[in-house]
């Protein structure tokens, strides 16, 4: 009877593990997902960025150059942020429903890193940002650029502090 006991709650124990797993899996599956098609929404602005924008012929060599750099630093950064996310989103819950004893465990595990160094991707791919600030200095005279330049840096500011009170304390 103790015995049976025992191996019920061992039963009962292995069940509610792979429940709590299973909730684990389904959020960094969805989590990925999520930043890919928000890392495609900034790959397609950057690429308009790239054939619809017009750097004045009048801007120096190093404002055209800063533009082209960073404007395509961002489209492949964000692509980058993509190819994995949705590789993560598609293999993760394969390798946990087709692997081995264990393998739920060793997809979270797995799908847990690698979607820190995408979502690393995906900001880094925020270099956008001083594609943005480099146009202004080459479209507007010198106090607008330097007011948007201000603005967009109390902007991307603000964001990460609010980003870092909001996750104090907090490991994903």
């Amino acid at each position: 009877m103790l015995q049976a006991d025992k191996a019920d709650l061992k039963n009962q124990l292995k069940l509610r593990r792979l429940q709590i797993e299973e909730k684990e899996l389904h959020f960094y599956a969805q989590s990925c997902s999520e930043v890919g098609t928000q890392a495609a929404l900034l790959a397609g602005f950057a690429f308009g960025a790239i054939t619809g924008v017009d750097i004045d012929a009048d801007s120096s060599d190093a404002i055209q150059a800063t533009w082209l750099f960073s404007i395509c630093m961002a489209m492949l950064l964000e692509i980058g942020a993509l190819v994995k996310a949705m590789q993560l989103s598609i293999h993760g819950p394969g390798l946990a429903l087709r692997g081995p004893e264990g393998s739920v465990a060793h997809a979270i595990h797995v799908m847990r890193e690698e979607y820190a160094y995408s979502k690393k991707l995906f900001y880094a791919g925020l270099f956008f940002h001083v594609a943005v600030v480099v146009l202004t200095w080459s479209k507007f005279t010198s106090w607008a650029a330097g007011s948007i330049s201000a603005l967009v840096l109390a902007g991307l500011g603000v964001a990460q502090e609010r980003n870092r009170a909001r996750c104090r304390g907090y490991r994903a």
